[in-house]
């Protein structure tokens, strides 16, 4: 395997060597990125729903790296200033600081009161909020990570409300473990009162992972020649799972692997090598026995970053590099 460092200088070159405006594959949340996958599309538009109609609880679940997280970012930057959000995503909060957080995001007073206090005020907040025409939702990350103490503990919170309508709306995410422990007889209130789940999946089709790679590097202002062949993305695909943030560190990592070898084009070799990092060696040695490499790789391809004299024959993109034993 080859390890890149990313210095704000290699950055720069990086991204000049392809006419990239920015990184095309950080793994960062940036809802700019948002891909406008019919799977996404659907739960954002469910979020939605859910929010303006005041159904109080939703819930978002998927395996890591399946775009939960962005898809918050995008529900946050998509819905009008009349939506007021309280973005959570520290998994260590006891009931009273979680409520303490809340009230804090919104602007109340907090010193020296008691939880119950503090839901009070939070209660006359959130009437005031809807006699104005404005709501507020508490979008809760890596929500499995929560204690049972604190799950239990948004059911207070869930009990504000009117007669007509939820006065607080409440969006758990987070992956799959989280519908294990919700199906504890103690969260069985916070079940209950579920009124949307929305489940992301990785992608299905070596298709979907071409239309991202071409979204993601659309958003950047790249058009210039193809950079990843078809072969690439079929590479891709195997090695990534079809999961949204490994396909980007997949990527991210041959893109720096061609620019070192001065190419313009990312080869199947190098995301093999790129995969390194990410798979077992158990697995990996998989990969070779089923003769899904053979299909992808040719004979030049396997010597462009062994070859130093054409791997590092262009020293203005050379960085630091090491090589795993």
């Amino acid at each position: 395997m080859i390890g890149f460092s990313r210095s704000q200088e290699h950055k720069a070159m990086f991204e000049g060597h392809f006419g990239f405006r920015e990184t095309p594959f950080s793994v960062t949340p940036d809802p700019r990125f948002f891909f406008s996958h019919p799977l996404y599309l659907e739960g954002l538009a469910a979020l939605v729903h859910g929010i303006e109609s005041k159904t109080g609880f939703m819930l978002v679940t998927g395996e890591m790296g399946t775009g939960k997280t962005i898809l918050l970012r995008k529900l946050m930057c998509h819905m009008d200033a009349r939506v007021h959000f309280v973005f959570v995503s520290d998994s260590h909060l006891t009931p009273y600081g979680l409520t303490q957080l809340m009230v804090q995001n919104l602007g109340l007073n907090n010193k020296e009161k008691t939880r119950f206090e503090m839901i009070q005020d939070l209660n006359s907040y959130l009437i005031h909020q809807l006699r104005i025409g404005h709501t507020v939702a508490l979008l809760i990350d890596e929500a499995q990570k929560l204690s049972d103490e604190a799950l239990e503990g948004l059911c207070d919170l869930s009990n504000l409300e009117t007669d007509e309508e939820k006065l607080l709306q409440i969006v758990l995410v987070g992956q799959p473990e989280l519908i294990t422990k919700l199906n504890k007889s103690s969260l069985r209130r916070i079940k209950e009162r579920i009124a949307i789940h929305h489940h992301l999946y990785s992608f299905q089709t070596t298709s979907e992972v071409d239309h991202y790679i071409r979204h993601r590097l659309q958003i950047v202002g790249y058009d210039g020649p193809e950079i990843f062949t078809k072969n690439g993305i079929e590479a891709i695909w195997h090695y990534s799972g079809g999961t949204p943030r490994l396909i980007n560190t997949l990527c991210d990592t041959a893109l720096a692997m061609a620019c070192v070898a001065a190419r313009k084009k990312v080869s199947p070799y190098m995301l093999m090598r790129a995969a390194g990092g990410l798979l077992s060696e158990q697995g990996a040695e998989a990969a070779k026995k089923d003769g899904c490499l053979g299909s992808w790789i040719t004979q030049d391809e396997s010597s462009a970053l062994d070859d130093p004299s054409k791997a590092l024959g262009n020293k203005r993109y050379r960085n630091k590099i090491e090589r795993s034993a």
